[in-house]
């Protein structure tokens, strides 16, 4: 028995997984937003934390050239952040089973997008 549940273990951990199970993420839109809406204050800091932190990351990769430029304003707080991310994810819950990083770029890029 333990010979046959050791091959079945092999022949999984060798099969190549599908492209949508190995992009693995910490937080979708949803999970995010279940957060954002808990009235205890620690999930509201995790919420507001988890913005701010894809906000860091995404201005760290343009400023060393790895993103493409945004508009959004120089000083926007982060309260100002998480409303944004929040209005999204709840006028588009079909995108919440997405990655939240992503969610976060794409809110704040729909509210202050860059003109052309």
């Amino acid at each position: 028995m333990r010979l046959i549940l050791l091959s079945a273990a092999l022949v999984i951990a060798t099969s190549p997984a599908p492209v949508a199970a190995q992009a693995y993420m910490f937080e979708t839109g949803a999970t995010l937003l279940a957060k954002c809406r808990n009235k205890a204050p620690e999930y509201a800091l995790a919420c507001t934390a988890y913005i701010v932190g894809v906000v860091d990351g995404i201005r760290k990769d343009m400023f060393i050239g790895r993103a493409r430029p945004v508009c959004w304003p120089d000083r926007m707080s982060a309260d100002d952040a998480r409303r944004t991310v929040i209005a999204y994810l709840e006028r588009w819950p079909d995108q919440r089973s997405a990655p939240a990083s992503v969610l976060v770029s794409v809110s704040l890029n729909e509210r202050w997008p860059c003109q052309k």
